[in-house]
């Protein structure tokens, strides 16, 4: 049999949850697009246009031919689970396996958003890369980021500053500018993750995500959420009774992609 932890006189129905990063990030991403590959496809064309021009009116005008543009968002990330439950130890186990295909989604979540904080760090466009070793160094980079989105004419709202455990250890520090969490607004499911506000960022947010939380120093991320287009699906979640044992195979694919629609609108300091 295949769980062979699963021997003891009185079997428990709960099994135990794994540790897995909450996904701070993506609730923040432009969604727009899901519906696009409810269908099977694997690229979503966004189209954009240019900006019209504004003139000075002095009797007469001059009518712009817009121009258009696409960009191919690429559903080219695919993620699976798929384990085998003996049909004697499903009947031992007096309960469900359910927490294990929760286990395994959350496990899906946590490959999403790595994958999107990779996207951001290599296609957002850097503001320092000065080494962070004090929190007034921290504070810094911080309005560094800040000015460059400034600069590049991003809203103000929905921007979010996601930073790894070095980063918003400085950030927490005894001298921090944090204003409280309990004041970064209202949407709910991103509270777990939040540790205050700063800079006019809606939130400030600390990921344990394996893409920046293992560069061992401090790595800043500043971005406008509907600019960083992420779309996924779950293609298939399936128990099917395996053709050559006593056992069921329970297995779920999930594809996704993500891209940065506008590169000034992701700003990452990185600290050498």
């Amino acid at each position: 049999m295949a769980i062979t932890n699963f021997r003891s006189t009185i079997w428990h129905a709960e099994l135990l949850g794994n540790f897995h990063q909450n996904t701070f990030v993506l609730p923040t991403l432009n969604h727009d697009y899901e519906g696009d590959i409810k269908n099977g496809g694997e690229a979503v064309k966004i189209t954009g246009f240019t900006s019209p021009t504004i003139g000075s009116y002095a009797g007469t005008i001059t009518t712009q031919a817009l121009t258009d543009s696409t960009q191919s968002l690429l559903i080219n990330q695919k993620d699976y689970f798929s384990f085998q439950v003996d049909n004697v130890d499903r009947v031992q186990a007096a309960g469900s396996f359910d927490p294990i295909t929760r286990d395994a989604a959350a496990g899906l979540a946590d490959s999403a958003e790595n994958y999107v904080l990779s996207q951001l760090l290599a296609n957002g466009t850097s503001a320092g890369t000065t080494a962070v070793t004090t929190p007034s160094l921290a504070f810094t980079a911080v309005m560094n980021i800040r000015t460059a989105l400034v600069k590049a004419k991003v809203p103000t709202s929905e921007r979010y500053l996601v930073v790894n455990p070095d980063a918003a250890a400085f950030l927490m520090g005894e001298a921090s500018k944090l204003l409280p969490a309990d004041s970064s607004g209202s949407d709910n499911t991103l509270r777990n993750g939040v540790i205050g506000r700063l800079l006019g960022f809606a939130a400030v947010i600390e990921s344990p995500s394996t893409t920046i939380a293992n560069t061992a120093k401090p790595c800043f991320i500043g971005y406008h959420g509907p600019s960083v287009a992420y779309a996924d699906q779950i293609i298939n979640t399936r128990s099917v009774v395996m053709e050559n044992a006593f056992a069921d195979q329970i297995a779920g694919l999930h594809v996704y992609g993500a891209k940065v629609l506008r590169a000034t609108a992701v700003q990452t300091y990185v600290s050498l």
